[in-house]
Formats: structure tokens, C-alpha cells, sequence
């Protein structure tokens, strides 16, 4: 039967021949082109995938790099600063002095306060906490790779930098998170601590890596997080040598315990702040410009009391923003002598490099500083300036 077949074959005019043997292969061509337009259609699931859907807590203003951030009470994010590197995310590689539209649907954003130098204009990182938990990112000097990851470049020349200029989806079910120079922490649903960047386990991490468990809370410059039972820890990939006594090791970190009863955490550029329960504000770290707040310009090893009555606390690159319970904001730091009574009724507030933004409870947002809200770089306002209405509310 088979050697029936092979003259049969061996009859047919060439063209039929060919036509034999090319439709098979060119049908198992199209066969493999439709299960790949399959599988790119349906890419891996985002870590956090899974989980229960979280509740995330609303950060509704972030002041960076020579860029600000801000989330109306419709869920719309928009932007304004320095645009070079098309940072903003808008589009454009176009400076911007007044708010423009980002994205939809969010209801937490932060960025990173590195400084801004002559030869480094911008250097961002932007990340943003979408109602449905997802969280996306973009900024300076990362790319994104093809397993979906973001690959942290280090390129000294500033007009050739990698930028990754439109939101991109890197986790799910995110409750929380912190973004520092390079790098970002996310705290999912059930707890779990994740972080890649910079100097994340030792290394440059594309993807996230899970670092801890039963974490309510982590800052971005250091590697400070806030367990469930309210005790604060400094983790490394080794023993640190910083303030703390109990050591322990986790599956992923060395963990020092710094302090109990903490609320809250924010780190600067060399300083760090925590809010215990019962509303009393600790800081320590660099106070070369008073940024502590303790009365003198002394580096500070151990956390020092230095407030009463705290509801929030925000550290900048060199400057600290407080509110208190009822309302009032300080600041002090670069370009403040000591505690300085800036505004009432204050919900909300961020740091950033060289300006603070603020937020009333009739839902104003206030800026000041080197606001860039004019083609003036370098021009500062000293005292706060309303911005725009209609924010969304902590």
C-alpha cells in the first residue's frame, strides 16, 4: 500500500509535488504564529496575582524630584515639573508649569527626592496604586524588559538616558508601597514585603523579590519597615552596623528591631522619622540643616523625641513637614530656623527635594518652595500658593 502511495506521488506533475509537502508545513507554521499571538495575548500573571483584593491606603499628593504629583477626588492623577526626559508620563518631553492629566482609577502615587544637579535634571522614579490594587510605574534610567520586568540602567550621560515614559503595570493586589532613588517596595495583600531596584538583596533586581512578611508599612530611601504588632525593623542582606539591639533572621533578611509602637515611617535623604501610637514623632539620622528638628545641627545615631500630638510626618532631601492633630503644619530644615508654623487644617503632605505640597481639608492643594509652577527654575515661594481644588482626601 505504502509503495502504491509513493508512485501515486511520483505520478503527480511537480507543482503538485511541492504542493504536498509546502501546504503541511505552511499550515504547522500558521498553527505555531496563532498559539504565540495566544500566549502574548494572555502574558504571565503580575506577582501578587491571586490574592485577596486589597484595601490601599490613599496617598493623594507626592512632591519628588523637581516634579509633583497629585490624585483628585475622581481618581485622576496629574502632573507638573520637569519633563526632559519625558518623566511625567504625559507624552511629551515638554517641561510643564501648570497640572496635566496622567491616568485614571488611582488612589496612591510616590516618587523618589533625589537631588537635582546641573548634570542629573530629573533623575525620577514614579510609581501609582490603582483602586483595583494594581500598581504601575515609570521614570528616569529603567526600561522595561521582555519577561515584563524593569531593568535599572546607570548611564553617566544624561542625554542618553533610558526612560520608561508610560505607566507600566509591575504588581497586583498591592496595599502599600514606597518608592526611593532607584528602587520600589509594594506590601501585598496577605503582608508580604517585595522590592526590586537598586541595591535590592545586593544586586540591581528587575523583578520583584519577596523580602519579608506581616508587614503593615516600609519606607523607600531605607530599609525600614513596620511589622502588624507595630515594631520597627531596619533589614539588610547582612548584619548592619545601626541602632537596634535585637537581631533576627528572616527567609530573606537580617532583620535589627529599632523600636516598638510605631505607627508610622519616612525617611530623607540621611534622616528618618517614625510616629508612635501614642503621637509623640522620633527621628535621627543626618541634621546638618536641622532636619531633625531636635534643636541642633548634631548627627543623631539613636531615635530623639522631637514632637508631641503627630498625625503625619513627611522627610524631604534636606527638609521636614509635620501636622499635628489639630490641624497646624511645621516645617523645618533647609531654610527654616527651627519649627516653623506654615498653615491650618492640613490633612496631607509630602516633602520632596526642594518643595512641599500640602493638602486642606477642603480638599485645596497647597505648594511652595521650588514649586516649578513657572518657567522660573529657580524662582522659590516662600509661603504657601494654591494650586488647584477637588483632591481626593486621606
Amino acid at each position: 500500500m505504502i509503495m502504491k502511495v509513493s508512485e501515486d506521488i511520483k505520478g503527480l506533475p511537480r507543482l503538485a509535488r511541492i504542493s504536498l509537502i509546502v501546504f503541511p508545513l505552511a499550515l504547522l507554521i500558521a498553527l505555531v504564529i496563532i498559539l504565540i499571538s495566544i500566549v502574548s495575548a494572555n502574558p504571565a500573571p503580575l506577582p501578587g496575582y491571586g490574592l485577596e483584593p486589597p484595601a490601599p491606603i490613599i496617598s493623594p499628593i507626592a512632591a519628588g524630584n523637581g516634579i509633583s504629583m497629585v490624585i483628585t477626588e475622581d481618581g485622576s492623577l496629574w502632573a507638573w515639573g520637569l519633563n526632559n526626559f519625558g518623566q511625567l508620563a504625559d507624552g511629551t518631553d515638554i517641561d510643564r508649569y501648570h497640572p496635566v492629566k496622567i491616568m485614571d482609577n488611582i488612589v496612591s502615587v510616590s516618587t523618589n527626592i533625589g537631588e537635582i544637579t546641573r548634570s542629573n535634571r530629573g533623575d525620577t522614579l514614579v510609581a501609582a496604586l490603582s483602586s483595583d490594587g494594581t500598581l504601575y510605574a515609570w521614570g528616569v534610567d529603567i526600561r522595561e524588559m521582555d519577561s515584563g520586568g524593569l531593568f535599572w540602567v546607570s548611564n553617566a550621560t544624561p542625554m542618553l538616558r533610558s526612560v520608561l515614559s508610560s505607566p507600566l503595570a509591575v504588581m497586583s493586589n498591592v496595599s502599600d508601597f514606597a518608592v526611593g532613588n532607584g528602587r520600589i517596595f509594594a506590601i501585598t495583600s496577605d503582608g508580604t514585603l517585595w522590592g526590586w531596584g537598586i541595591g535590592v538583596q545586593g544586586a540591581h533586581q528587575p523583578e520583584p523579590v519577596q523580602l519579608m512578611d506581616d508587614v503593615v508599612a516600609s519606607s523607600g530611601n531605607r530599609n525600614l519597615v513596620i511589622t502588624s504588632d507595630g515594631t520597627l525593623w531596619e533589614w539588610s542582606n547582612s548584619v548592619p552596623e545601626q541602632v537596634g539591639t535585637g537581631i533576627q533572621e528572616s527567609a530573606y533578611v537580617v532583620l535589627v528591631e529599632i523600636m516598638e509602637n510605631v505607627m508610622a515611617v519616612t525617611t530623607g535623604r540621611s534622616h528618618s522619622f517614625v510616629i508612635k501610637n501614642d503621637g509623640t514623632l522620633w527621628g535621627w539620622g543626618g541634621n546638618e540643616f536641622g532636619q531633625l528638628g531636635d534643636g541642633t545641627t548634631d548627627f543623631r545615631p539613636d531615635p530623639v523625641h522631637i514632637m508631641d500630638d503627630v498625625i503625619a510626618v513627611s522627610a524631604g532631601f534636606d527638609h521636614t513637614v509635620a501636622i499635628t492633630s489639630d490641624g497646624a503644619l511645621w516645617e523645618w530644615g533647609r531654610n527654616r530656623w527651627g519649627h516653623t508654623h506654615i498653615m491650618d487644617n492640613a490633612v496631607a503632605v509630602s516633602a520632596g527635594a526642594s518643595h512641599t505640597l500640602a493638602v486642606t481639608s477642603d480638599g485645596a492643594l497647597w505648594a511652595w518652595g521650588n514649586t516649578r509652577l513657572n518657567a522660573n527654575p529657580s524662582q522659590n515661594n516662600p509661603y504657601p500658593v494654591r494650586v488647584m481644588e477637588g483632591i481626593l482626601l486621606p
